[in-house]
């Protein structure tokens, strides 16, 4: 935090900005002293799960963003906690956006295929985001991956570590049916698994998401068929646009969607998560987000956008 503040503050001072946005909450702290010294508006970008929580800077962040100029949040429910807890904090509602999947690097492909090195050629590999509720993962091994056809490999992506894996899973699981990814699920991570999944699953609300835009947008347009489970909710997916989103009340949903979609060709596959792809990327465009930056930026800085039809001719 020391070595940011010091860049931060050292070049508003060398090349006189006006004004500092930052892209995670967790850098509020930073922020307040930025303005505190210098003077310059401060905004902030808040995603899901970064002002949430029991640790000690969870404790310390809704204190700074309270001090600061702008925010901006893509969900109703970010909103209204940010409203909750840094009451003193303008927050304004932005649609969620999508850029399309980066270009893997050789470290992480390379990792991916470490984990997947013994799979036998041709066997299908599913993508599963590590759940911040447990017992999701849980009922994936019970309820799910049994009835699954064609056996296939869960790759579980962002757990927390091998040994809580290991707990959930079994070490003889660990094994067999399910590959283990621990640490960050980043935007580099999840392009490389992308192109080793044949579908992306979600069981539950994923844990410590990321990647921005939040993981669901990201997966939708990644190129690979995404499904989520019925109590998944999130408002930049369509059912059967961009997702396949299985019935809430019926728990056998997801296994049939997801076997529905593994006995299809691989060339099948791979189209439907391009179809997917094309429409998240179409409808969740950067050009519907910018301007409500833009314009947030301005009145910041003191020069406000004026209405054309208040404009003199």
């Amino acid at each position: 935090m020391l070595s940011v503040y010091r860049a931060a503050s050292r070049a508003v001072r060398r090349d006189g900005f006006e004004a500092v946005h930052l892209l995670d909450a967790r850098l509020a702290t930073v922020g307040a002293l930025v303005r505190a010294r210098h003077g310059v508006p401060v905004s902030v970008t808040v995603n899901p799960g970064r002002v949430a929580g029991a640790g000690a800077l969870q404790r310390i962040t809704p204190l700074a963003l309270a001090r600061l100029d702008q925010g901006f949040a893509g969900d109703h429910g970010t909103v209204r906690l940010l409203r909750h807890q840094a009451r003193r904090l303008p927050v304004v509602l932005t649609p969620s956006a999508s850029t399309p999947p980066a270009e893997p690097s050789s470290r992480a492909l390379a990792s991916m295929s470490r984990l997947l090195r013994d799979i036998t050629p041709g066997r299908l590999v599913i993508g599963v985001p590590w759940t911040a509720d447990a017992d999701y993962m849980r009922w994936h091994r019970d309820a799910v991956a049994p009835l699954l056809t064609g056996n296939p490999v869960c790759l579980l992506l962002g757990a927390p570590s091998r040994r809580q894996a290991r707990l959930v899973f079994g070490a003889n699981g660990l094994r067999a049916e399910y590959r283990v990814h621990t640490g960050r699920l980043d935007a580099d991570t999840l392009a490389a698994a992308a192109r080793c999944v044949d579908v992306f699953a979600v069981a539950g609300a994923p844990r410590r998401p990321q990647i921005e835009p939040d993981l669901l947008l990201a997966m939708a347009a990644s190129g690979v068929p995404l499904v989520t489970a019925g109590g998944v909710r999130s408002s930049v997916l369509r059912h059967e646009a961009n997702a396949f989103i299985a019935t809430a009340a019926d728990p056998l949903s997801l296994v049939s969607t997801l076997n529905q979609l593994l006995s299809l060709p691989a060339i099948q596959r791979h189209c439907l998560g391009e179809q997917f792809a094309d429409y998240t990327l179409l409808q969740h465009t950067w050009d519907r987000v910018a301007p409500v930056y833009a314009e947030r930026f301005a009145v910041l800085v003191g020069r406000p956008p004026i209405p054309v039809e208040l404009r003199a001719a």
